[in-house]
């Protein structure tokens, strides 16, 4: 009888962890962009680390990160990848500002970082930070070295 309930216990763990994966797992939202020579694509990604022994990011330069945990409670990573003919730009200075689209929303100014992926080196060079965002509809304006602004528009939770 034991080996019943340590199996049907062990199944139930497996499906309930299985199952909070997966409502816990996010759909990233990519949209691509030009502006000037560059080409831009926009990813809004579940928030991700840059410290500690697991850290996801590293940080090349620019404004400081948010960190998970921190007082503004971030869920999101709101990125730019910046590339000219085809190649990422690794020196770029990138501002992006976002706002929930509405009657009164105001744009936000976001403090953008360099950064890489741990371990995968400059070839995987963007720039943003960490943010909280609500559910809904937003634009998004991004500047490189000085272009005309490429705005984006994208929704959280992403359409299926």
């Amino acid at each position: 009888m034991r080996k019943i309930s340590t199996l049907a216990l062990g199944v139930a763990l497996a499906l309930g962890c299985s199952t909070a994966m997966a409502a816990g797992k996010e759909k990233a939202v990519t949209e691509t962009a030009t502006t000037g020579p560059y080409q831009l694509t926009l990813k809004v990604l579940p928030a991700e680390s840059f410290t500690g022994a697991d850290a996801e990011m590293v940080r090349d330069g620019g404004a400081t990160p948010v960190e998970l945990g921190g007082p503004s409670t971030p869920n999101h990573h709101l990125v730019v990848f910046v590339k000219k003919d085809s190649k990422p730009v690794a020196d770029a200075t990138v501002t992006v500002r976002y706002r929930l689209v509405g009657e009164s929303a105001s744009w936000v100014d976001l403090p953008v970082v360099r950064m890489h992926v741990a371990g995968k080196g400059r070839e995987t060079t963007h720039y943003g930070n960490n943010v909280h965002l609500d559910n809904g509809a937003y634009e998004a304006e991004v500047t490189v070295n000085g272009s005309q602004p490429a705005t984006f528009r994208f929704a959280l939770p992403p359409a299926d």
